[in-house]
């Protein structure tokens, strides 16, 4: 009985092991290829609200992996995609450190084949970086186009304002200096000979006469002076107002610059900077055709001792 149960055992080792052998050498073999890639962040203006930040979510986007599938020979030959994009789900790595990053693509076909995927899979994740970036700066070259637009009004609004209280104020300084004029000749026909102070005769009332009109000489050359400022300068005059509008022009200039400075990008940014290409790969890495024979002869060690211990015992036949 024990001889049976040691036949079963090696029967079902051998047979594992065969097994597993076959399987290990129908395995095709894999090949990985490499290449290493600068993602290069594009120089945005102050002015802009965009911010860029690639993550490893770029390089595993399904759109990419289709247009990549679309290009290659192995859907050409089995007319489906599926399988080239579920290979490079799987058989893609990518590591990133400081802006570079190395991509790695492994996978069960020949070693040309490996290495042009990987090179179409740079090209269309260049191509879609661009698009990517394109649309999003198109976007924000119309946002700051509205801004400008309006920032522009707002301008044009405040320096209308300014000039309407220029405008005003200095029909009103003119006003007051006719006035003044008016009364001065008035005041100086009817006191002239009442404003000699220090002379025989002279009176408090003509000395009180004399220091209103010397007031109101001061106050008749400070409107000729802000009249003067006030048609030199126009609207500049008003100084505190008028710091608004410097700040909204350098405003303006600085949203035409972001504008010409993207417009600048779109036309001659590259996303992607090839450091070291695809190159074919120098021998398989793959498959671990002994790692698969141990596996499946341990597999079959366990199933033999299992079948060994529980297998049913024949029964002998009774002596009469």
């Amino acid at each position: 009985m024990a001889t049976e149960r040691r036949w079963l055992f090696i029967i079902t080792v051998l047979a594992a092991l065969i097994l597993s052998a076959i399987l290990a050498l129908r395995q095709p073999l894999e090949f990985e290829a490499s290449a290493l890639v600068r993602v290069k962040v594009p120089p945005l203006p102050k002015e802009s609200s965009v911010h860029f930040g690639w993550d490893k979510s770029v390089w595993y986007s399904p759109d990419l992996a289709i247009e990549v599938a679309k290009r290659t020979k192995i859907s050409e030959e089995t007319r489906e995609t599926w399988p080239v994009v579920s290979w490079l789900s799987e058989g893609l790595r990518v590591e990133e450190t400081d802006g570079l990053v190395m991509l790695k693509l492994r996978g069960g076909f020949p070693q040309h084949v490996v290495r042009d995927t990987l090179a179409v899979y740079i090209e269309e994740a260049a191509e879609k970086l661009t698009r990517d970036l394109r649309s999003t700066l198109e976007s924000e070259s119309a946002r700051l186009n509205a801004l400008h637009q309006a920032l522009e009004e707002h301008r044009q609004r405040v320096v209308q304002t300014l000039m309407t209280r220029v405008e005003a104020r200095t029909a009103l300084l003119h006003s007051q200096k006719e006035s003044l004029e008016q009364a001065l000749q008035e005041l100086l026909k009817a006191r002239t000979a009442q404003m000699r102070v220090g002379e025989p005769g002279a009176t408090l009332e003509s000395w009180y006469y004399r220091n209103y009109v010397e007031s109101l000489l001061r106050r008749l050359e400070e409107i000729e002076r802000e009249l003067d400022r006030l048609t030199t300068m126009g609207i500049a005059a008003m100084e505190r107002e008028y710091q608004r509008v410097l700040d909204l022009e350098e405003r303006l200039e600085a949203l035409a610059q972001a504008q010409v400075e993207v417009q600048q990008i779109l036309k001659g940014w590259e996303p992607l900077e090839v450091v070291t290409p695809a190159r074919l790969p120098q021998g398989p890495i793959g498959p671990n055709r002994l790692q698969i024979i141990l596996w499946g002869t341990g597999i079959g060690v366990i199933i033999g001792v299992l079948m060994a211990f529980f297998f049913p015992r024949r029964r002998e036949p009774s002596k009469t």
